[in-house]
């Protein structure tokens, strides 16, 4: 039997710089593979989206897919917008190089307007008007320009490695803080079930404080339990099956 697809693609996941180098060596090194973590993350969620879109069908099922879509382009958006107004002036004052990441912020902005349409599609559609094909048609123009990026931004932070490690250090932790305050409810039990603690071999990334999982799992993720039947892994990052992946869902 074909196994049915999963999040890993038909958007390749990246290669975490922590395959090949050490990231204790420099706070950069460091920064980048905590990046591609997340922009790995990222694009699981956006093959989630892609391969289960067309199989969503029933009117509660499309409500709490819709959901899902709405809460992975917030996410996203609010990244980079954090990245463009904090830490990316941020990263360039230590460094000392005006502009060193406006290849980046260019290519914010050259994928921002269909990112904004994935999430004005989420937000606004009404159920009854779904359409599964053209969430996938929004994705296929999307998508090429969001994973060279994502590729591209992490070559880019690892491009600082030999400047002020603790000082770029600092610019991340600021910022990693201030995204730690978006809404718990949403944000942490999406993220968790978006990583996959299996990847590359295994990885315990995000490192979080001892019980966290269970915290999110038993407290924040109730509320929206029924769009993270959509994650493709569980609260503790193990990867599962595609709710809708093709199978027949649930």
């Amino acid at each position: 039997m074909t196994p049915h697809p999963w999040a890993d693609g038909p958007w390749p996941l990246l290669e975490t710089p922590s395959k090949t180098k050490d990231v204790s060596t420099h706070p950069a090194i460091y920064i980048a593979n905590e990046m591609a973590f997340a922009h790995n993350s990222m694009l699981r969620g956006l093959n989630s989206i892609y391969i289960q879109a067309p199989h969503v069908r029933h009117p509660t099922d499309i409500t709490d897919f819709l959901f899902f879509i709405t809460a992975w382009a917030t996410w996203v958006s609010h990244h980079h917008a954090l990245e463009e107004q904090k830490m990316f002036p941020g990263f360039e004052r230590v460094i000392g190089i005006p502009n060193f990441l406006t290849q980046d912020v260019n290519q914010h902005r050259a994928f921002e307007p269909l990112l904004k349409k994935l999430l004005v599609y989420g937000r606004d559609t009404d159920p009854a008007g779904y359409d599964g094909k053209m969430v996938c048609g929004i994705i296929e123009d999307l998508a090429p320009g969001f994973r060279e990026h994502l590729a591209h931004e992490v070559e880019s932070l690892l491009g600082m490695e030999g400047y002020d490690g603790e000082g770029l250090l600092g610019v991340y932790k600021e910022c990693e803080g201030e995204a730690g305050r978006q809404d718990k409810k949403i944000i942490p039990p999406m993220v968790l079930g978006l990583r996959d603690v299996t990847f590359q071999g295994g990885n315990d990334w995000p490192v979080m404080p001892p019980l966290s999982a269970w915290f999110v799992h038993y407290f924040f993720a109730s509320k929206y339990a029924g769009a993270w039947r959509f994650l493709p892994c569980d609260t503790w990052g193990r990867p599962r099956e595609l709710a809708f992946g093709g199978g027949g869902g649930k």
